[in-house]
């Protein structure tokens, strides 16, 4: 899937789901066999990390990255390093409900 198909949507959920963080990862600059995915996800990120430093939420908690299908060790290197940055910046400021919760406090 190409990185301009990941939709803020699925950010701003993972985020409200209770996640420490967010990688997105995609081609490198030039090489999108989509010609132009990757721009739109460099646009798309630039925007969700300024909204979600508005709503209280670290920029450092969300990162894009250009990774190749045959980088395995540099995936593996830059998710190690990407979760040791969100462990040491502690929990996300988001508390998750559980669906249940949230459906009950619909109902009422």
């Amino acid at each position: 899937m190409c990185s301009a198909r990941v939709s803020p949507h699925f950010i701003i959920r993972a985020f409200q789901e209770g996640a420490d963080g967010v990688l997105v990862a995609g081609c490198h600059i030039g090489d999108c066999h989509y010609l132009k995915g990757n721009y739109i996800a460099i646009k798309r990120v630039a925007i969700l990390r300024d909204l979600i430093d508005f709503l209280g939420i670290s920029k450092e908690r969300l990162l894009l990255e250009w990774i190749a299908g045959s980088e395995g060790d540099k995936y593996a290197r830059v998710a190690d390093e990407f979760t040791e940055k969100v462990r040491s910046l502690g929990p996300s400021p988001i508390k998750r409900i559980p669906f249940r919760e949230k459906a009950v406090a619909m109902v009422r």
